[in-house]
């Protein structure tokens, strides 16, 4: 079986043709871009390739390492294993670890590729047999697995007489060793079986079983070693008391939220006894956090706070305690960067060049620096690592390379890798390293459909958001770059949003709705330094803010002018002025065409954008009615713009205070009685007024049952008001917020309007009543007279009808006609007598919403299923009669009317 995993990269002789990150690995026509995991079986051929699609590079070669773990720094746990492109393993047990392929171009780039780690799956076991005879006074008997010839880790089990010791009740004296030997004496193993302080009953067969784990042989079990174990006839007592602890087992590294458990093994004589403690020596016992139990103590649940959290275990005979730390760990974390570079660096030969990615981890890691002109990885003593291209030096606590007096052969592509048991992150920057170049700063803002950009000119339409953007440039790399903005403007400057980028600096200056007071010079400079030397470019933007010229009305309200449109009244015997306005960047010219010469024509300049014409007109003047029209012009980036209003009309009436005042209710129940207002509806009443000028209202109310009996002004909250004005009227509308019951608790109110303006005032007053009458009640009489009509309507209709059915079929019996006859004369089916006094009888009315409808419910009062009844004594207005039965006739459809009958 052959696997082919080809690796890409793409490497460039200036900059990487594209980003290295997305070198990627193929398997089987299966993509990954991260490290990847190949499980093969041992025997088979594992076939690698490493591919490269290089551009200007006329030599590429290739460099295969097989380490134990990837990018380790030891390099006598790394080897090279080819420098041929394409690299042909028998797999082995010998050849499981990590593959990484290095890429170098003849000019010196070079990049990793990710890492292929493969896992060599064998489980090859053969069964060992021994046999064993213990002292009844040794302290302590070791059994040892024999070689596990597996891979991966297989699981490893002992049992006694076939049973899982760990559910024999042998006390605390046989222990599966796991985790961490401390003990020195006994050459005791991870995976050891301990047997203390031996006793007959513990004589039996012991077995070290082994079951696989991986993907090819998982599951398959084997018993690796098995011993005869047997006790010597001596009967000799222990004299050594002391208790030693031979191993501690922190249980891996869990992630928050999983529970753990520390394992503690020890001998002694007698058997130790176990006792646990906290950080603070503080003794543990089983609660809500904890489970103590004899030789381990379970954490419950992991929380962040708890890595690196140091336990004690001591073990205790009578006369000896011994004690050892447990160090909680938690689960390692990928490694994260987390500073963002952008992928390129400028600079110049002799400079200091700094690589820092920052880092985030949790646990412990491999730091691993590959660059330009590097035979090997950069290590911390890899003082040689970069000879004739600069001098190196590596912070790996930090994560920080820097290469000072850098050389221009170091130019590259540097790649920093990260890695953990969690996971590796990488991360590339290219160097580049050629002659200085003083600081230069371009104009890069773009046009929009708001803003016109010619060289270092912005023209701006009012309200326009851009963004202002001028570029840095030289080698090295400018340091900073600055916008200086006007004056008036200052407010903005605090918007510069600064990039460095591919060697250049950026400065963006975020403008927000652009207003005349932005328009001005803008200067944006930036610097950089050359041998210590600080070199200086600046440029000027000059931004103009624009709008094409618009002219309007700009005549306004006093207390003897009212404008309505483009009509302007004054009142006789009072100065009037009327005047438009021309608005505009730059600001734009105004003229006047007159129909007359009466008033006095005068031109005022507001700001740097408008421009008004007034036409006054004295108290005396000649003139009853005059019109005339403003235009305005403005030039726009040599283009004229003209805007004219509508002709303007002058004329002048009579004074007079408010008169005509009155109020309207606008009430449903108003068309009975205009003082009637439902509880159940919004009171609404009008005030209208007729005056010149035109009036202001006053609103007010009061009880008319109440002792006070005063009038008082409207709240907020439970009125409002609205006002329209025409010439010469005024109009107030005046609403109840809610409805009148929720708010008028009487019965009675009286509604005061007073109508005010410069020539006096006038007062009206109007009674309401708050009725508990619904607006769509009508009275009964009216109801009962169109009952009374549709049901000998109906009648009739069904009589006609049946006569015509008679005729057509050609059968005109008498009999037919009679039973017609006795139908309408209920003489049919005559009705027993009711034993009871004569009540009252009224007759159910037809609500308006179902007369507006085809289908009427009508009470056929012959019929011996309706029952009359007495009137209820709480409606003893309301129409009463129990229906037992109701006939629906349809007056749109024949057929309807034979089925009654």
């Amino acid at each position: 079986m052959y696997l082919i995993i080809v690796l890409l990269s793409y490497i460039t002789t200036e900059v990487l043709s594209s980003d290295p990150s997305e070198v990627f690995i193929t398997v089987d026509e299966k993509y990954f871009k991260t490290n990847s995991v190949i499980n093969i079986k041992s025997g088979q051929t594992l076939s690698i390739e490493c591919a490269s699609s290089v551009i200007g590079s006329d030599s590429v070669n290739y460099k295969w390492y097989l380490s134990k773990r990837p990018y380790t720094q030891q390099v006598n746990q790394r080897e090279e294993a080819s420098s041929s492109k394409v690299f042909t393993v028998t797999a082995n047990s010998t050849h499981t670890g990590y593959y990484m392929c290095l890429i170098r171009s003849e000019e010196g780039y070079a990049v990793f590729t990710p890492v292929l780690h493969v896992v060599v799956e064998y489980f090859d076991i053969e069964t060992v047999s021994a046999k064993t005879t213990i002292e009844p006074n040794e302290k302590v008997a070791v059994l040892k697995c024999s070689q596990i010839n597996a891979n991966p880790a297989p699981i490893v089990t002992w049992k006694k007489d076939g049973v899982d010791v760990r559910n024999i009740n042998l006390d605390s004296n046989v222990m599966h060793v796991t985790g961490k030997v401390v003990d020195k004496q006994y050459n005791i193993e991870e995976n050891d079986l301990v047997i203390l302080n031996y006793q007959d009953n513990y004589a039996g067969t012991y077995s070290c079983d082994v079951e696989a784990t991986g993907s090819f042989f998982k599951g398959r079990t084997a018993t690796a070693k098995s011993y005869s174990v047997k006790t010597a006839a001596s009967f000799s007592l222990m004299n050594d008391n002391s208790s030693q602890i031979l191993f501690i087992d922190n249980g891996g590294k869990p992630k928050v939220g999983d529970a753990i458990t520390l394992r503690c093994g020890a001998c002694g004589y007698p058997t130790p006894s176990y006792e646990w403690y906290d950080t603070a020596d503080k003794k543990l016992q089983t609660s809500d956090v904890y489970e103590v139990l004899e030789t381990s103590m379970i954490v419950k649940s992991i929380k962040a706070t708890d890595d690196d959290t140091e336990y004690k275990c001591a073990a205790l005979t009578a006369t000896s305690k011994s004690v050892e730390s447990i160090r909680l760990t938690l689960s390692d974390t990928v490694p994260k960067f987390n500073k963002t570079i952008e992928n390129s660096q400028y600079n110049i030969p002799g400079a200091t060049v700094i690589l820092d990615f920052g880092l985030e981890v949790k646990g412990d890691i491999d730091i691993m620096w590959n660059g330009q002109g590097l035979d090997k990885f950069i290590l911390n003593d890899d003082s040689t690592a970069m000879a004739n291209r600069g001098d190196l030096n590596l912070d790996n606590d930090n994560n920080v390379l820097t290469i000072s007096n850098i050389q221009k052969n170091a130019s590259g592509v540097f790649q920093c890798i990260v890695y953990n048991e969690a996971g590796m992150v990488s991360a590339y920057k290219t160097v580049i390293i050629r002659e200085s170049q003083p600081a230069q700063v371009a104009h890069t803002t773009a046009s929009t459909t708001d803003i016109t950009v010619k060289g270092n000119d912005i023209h701006s339409v009012r309200g326009a958001n851009f963004t202002m953007q001028c570029t840095g440039s030289g080698n090295p790399t400018p340091s900073d770059i600055s916008i200086d903005v006007p004056d008036s403007t200052s407010a903005i400057a605090s918007s510069l949003v600064k990039v460095n980028k591919e060697g250049k600096y950026i400065g963006n200056l975020l403008i927000d709705k652009v207003t005349e007071q932005y328009a001005g010079v803008y200067k944006c400079c930036t610097h950089n330094f050359i041998k210590g030397l600080k070199e200086t470019a600046c440029v000027n933007i000059s931004l103009a803010v624009e709008e094409k010229v618009s002219v309007t009305q700009h005549s306004e309200d006093t207390d003897y002018t009212l404008v309505i449109g483009t009509q302007v009244y004054g009142t006789t015997g009072y100065p009037l002025s009327a005047s438009c306005k021309a608005t505009g960047l730059p600001r734009p010219t105004i003229s006047i065409k007159r129909n007359n010469d009466c008033g006095t024509v005068s031109t005022i300049t507001k700001s740097n954008d408008i421009e008004i014409i007034q036409v006054d007109y004295a108290n005396d003047t000649v003139c009853n009615t005059d019109s005339f029209q403003c235009c305005g012009n403005n030039t726009i980036q040599g283009t004229l713009y003209s805007d004219c209003y509508d002709w303007i009309t002058i004329s002048f009436v009579d004074q007079e205070k408010p008169n005509d005042v009155k109020i309207e209710n606008s009430g449903n129940l108003a068309s009975d009685d205009s003082s009637l207002v439902s509880l159940m509806e919004t009171l609404e009443l009008n005030c209208s007024a007729k005056s010149f000028p035109e009036s202001e209202f006053t609103w007010e109310y009061r009880n008319s049952e109440s002792a006070s009996n005063t009038f008082q002004k409207l709240d907020s909250i439970s009125f409002q008001t609205s006002v329209t004005k025409s010439k010469g009227f005024t109009y107030s509308m005046l609403n109840t917020i809610g409805t009148a019951g929720d708010l008028l608790k009487g019965t009675n109110y009286e509604f005061q309007c007073t109508a005010k303006n410069v020539f006096g005032q006038t007062s009206v007053i109007k009674s309401i009543q708050i009725t508990s009458s619904a607006a769509n009640q009508v009275s009964a009489s009216v109801y009962l007279g169109v009952g009374i009509v549709l049901f000998i309507a109906a009648l009739v209709a069904v009589f006609i009808m049946y006569i015509f059915f008679i005729i057509s079929s050609g059968k005109k019996k008498r009999s037919d006609l009679g039973i017609m006859s006795c139908l309408v004369c209920k003489c049919c089916e005559p009705k027993q007598p009711v034993d009871r006094p004569a009540p009252h009888y009224d007759y159910k009315l037809l609500s308006l919403e179902k007369m507006a409808t085809n289908s009427f419910h009508v009470p056929l009062y012959s019929h011996p299923r309706l029952v009359p009844v007495e009137p209820s004594e709480s409606l003893s207005r309301a129409p009463v009669y129990r229906e037992l039965e109701q006939m629906t006739i349809q007056t749109n459809s024949m057929n309807k009317y034979e089925q009654l009958f």
